[in-house]
C-alpha cells in the first residue's frame, strides 16, 4: 500500500470516529447535554468554544466540509486538469491543484478546531498552539530539489514589478519561505514550517504565479505531493485528539 493510500485511510477513519461523536445528525440543535459534551471535546483546542447549538452546528459544518475537501485531494490518485493523466502539463497542473484543495480543507478544518471563524487568514501563532496539542511524530526533513535553474528561481522571486508580485500573493513572507527552501537550500524541519511552505505554494498556484513548466523544471512534483500528504497527517492527529 502506498503512503498516500495509507494516509487516506487514516484520515477517513479519524473523521468517521469524530463524526460518530456528533451523530445522530442535528441532535446538538435540541439536546443540551449533547452540546455540552461536544463543547468539552472542542475546548481541548480552545476553551472559548461555546456549548450553544448554533456554535456547535457551525463547528460541525466546517469540520465536515474541511475534512471532506482534504480527503478528496488525498484520494485523487492521478490528478490532471485540462488534459489526460498522460499529458505532462495536465498532470502537473493536477498535482498543483491537489495541494490547493488539500490546503483549503486543512484551513477550514483548523478554523473549526481553534474557533477562528472571523480572521481572514490563519495566524501561525494560533496554528502552532493547535499543532502542539496533537501527537505529531518528529518531522522528517523535507529537502529542496536539486535544480540547475537556481538563477531562474531567484529571478522569479524578485520580479521587478513589486506591486504585481504582492497582488499575486508572493509578497513578503511567502517569497521568503520559498527562497529559504529553494534558493538557500534550508530544509523544512518542523510541522509548522510545512504549513508555511504549503501556504506559499498554494498562493503562487491559485494566482497563476507558479506554472506547470516551472514545477517540471524545478522538480517540485514530489515535494508538492508530500506537502499535500503532510496537511492530511496534521488533520489526522488533530481529529484523533478530538475523538479521544
Amino acid at each position: 500500500m502506498s503512503e498516500t493510500l495509507l494516509i487516506s485511510e487514516k484520515l477517513n477513519q479519524a473523521w468517521k470516529k469524530v463524526d460518530d461523536l456528533f451523530l445522530p445528525n442535528n441532535s446538538w440543535l435540541t439536546n443540551r447535554a449533547k452540546c455540552q459534551t461536544l463543547q468539552k471535546k472542542l475546548s481541548y483546542f480552545n476553551a472559548d468554544h461555546k456549548d450553544h447549538p448554533k456554535h456547535i452546528d457551525q463547528v460541525y459544518q466546517f469540520l465536515s466540509r474541511g475534512v471532506n475537501l482534504t480527503q478528496a485531494a488525498i484520494d485523487w490518485e492521478e490528478p490532471a486538469i485540462c488534459g489526460s493523466p498522460h499529458t505532462e502539463t495536465g498532470k502537473l497542473r493536477g498535482v498543483q491543484w491537489r495541494l490547493v484543495i488539500a490546503y483549503s480543507g486543512f484551513e477550514i478544518t483548523t478554523r473549526a478546531l481553534i474557533n477562528d471563524f472571523k480572521n481572514r487568514r490563519l495566524k501561525l501563532r494560533v496554528l502552532k498552539l493547535m499543532m502542539d496539542k496533537c501527537d505529531l511524530p518528529p518531522y522528517s526533513p523535507l529537502h529542496p530539489p536539486i535544480s540547475e535553474h537556481r538563477n531562474t528561481i531567484e529571478k522569479w522571486l524578485s520580479r521587478e514589478d513589486k506591486a504585481i508580485v504582492e497582488f499575486l500573493g508572493l509578497g513578503g513572507e511567502d517569497a521568503q519561505v520559498i527562497k529559504r527552501w529553494m534558493v538557500e537550500f534550508s530544509p523544512i524541519q518542523k510541522w509548522k514550517d510545512t504549513f508555511n511552505l504549503a501556504k506559499a505554494f498554494r498562493n503562487t498556484i491559485t494566482h497563476g504565479f507558479l506554472v506547470p513548466s516551472q514545477v517540471q523544471d524545478w522538480k517540485l512534483e514530489p515535494s508538492l505531493n508530500l506537502l499535500t500528504e503532510n496537511l492530511a497527517e496534521i488533520l489526522v492527529a488533530a481529529l484523533e485528539k478530538l475523538e479521544s
